[in-house]
């Protein structure tokens, strides 16, 4: 039988909360590459990485930092669920384990992807579907928008894309990838380590989390960023880093 990838290291805080990380295979098809980097380990940590056509996409460690980093997308889910990516499905199996989740649609541009999960025999939560498609020309509605579709991207690109995506699919409400860190950070930057660009960003706040959060609301207003006070900032910020 398949074990999970890292399931033995799985931290309590995710654990207690149903994270069970993916089944993760190692593969090379149709520019899709999957395998375990023991290589330049960080900290003593292998990582299972996916890349397509050379380009990184997806990482999952020992240390499950990747579902950390959405676990505000764990939390804020309900009802019928949009996200933007598949990846490994780390996010979205998480999210259809909750009860209070009906649905969830998965907008992957790459069929690769899909193909992928098909040839090593991912087994899907029935509350799953996934549509082959750029989420940037997806029109339609849902309770959660659940946006982390972009990795090593521009941010004026990433600010784009988000802005449209919340344009085109109208949600009670939304969160995004690396939304914790600008907020934390008071700057709406590039994910620090992009090898590709030359780090820029809007600095927009200061080091008050409150502030920020209430400064960065209105600059994307049509993504109806949730109502969330400082204990809640703080736990979302905690989680992303990994504390």
């Amino acid at each position: 039988m398949d074990k999970p990838a890292f399931s033995e290291t799985v931290p309590k805080k995710l654990r207690e909360l149903g994270y069970v990380p993916p089944i993760i295979k190692s593969y090379d098809k149709d520019g899709i590459c999957v395998w375990l980097d023991k290589s330049r380990k960080i900290h003593d940590l292998s990582y299972w990485k996916l890349t397509i056509d050379g380009i990184q996409w997806m990482v999952l460690g020992e240390r499950h930092g990747s579902a950390a980093q959405v676990y505000s997308h764990y939390k804020l889910a309900k009802g019928h669920v949009i996200c933007t990516g598949l990846g490994f499905g780390t996010r979205e199996q998480w999210i259809a384990s909750k009860p209070e989740v009906t649905k969830v649609t998965v907008l992957e541009k790459f069929k690769k992807v899909i193909d992928y999960h098909k040839d090593i025999g991912t087994k899907w939560s029935d509350k799953i579907e996934i549509i082959n498609c750029d989420a940037n020309d997806y029109k339609g509605s849902c309770d959660f928008l659940a946006i982390d579709h972009y990795e090593y991207n521009d941010i004026f690109e990433i600010i784009s894309s988000i802005k449209n995506i919340c344009n085109n699919i109208t949600c009670e409400c939304a969160w995004f990838w690396m939304l914790e860190q600008w907020i934390k950070n008071g700057i709406i930057s590039d994910d620090p380590r992009n090898p590709n660009v030359i780090p820029k960003g809007i600095l927009y706040g200061g080091s008050n989390i409150e502030k920020n959060y209430s400064k960065i609301r209105p600059y994307f207003e049509n993504a109806n960023l949730p109502n969330l006070n400082k204990e809640q900032l703080t736990k979302f910020i905690e989680m992303y880093d990994n504390k």
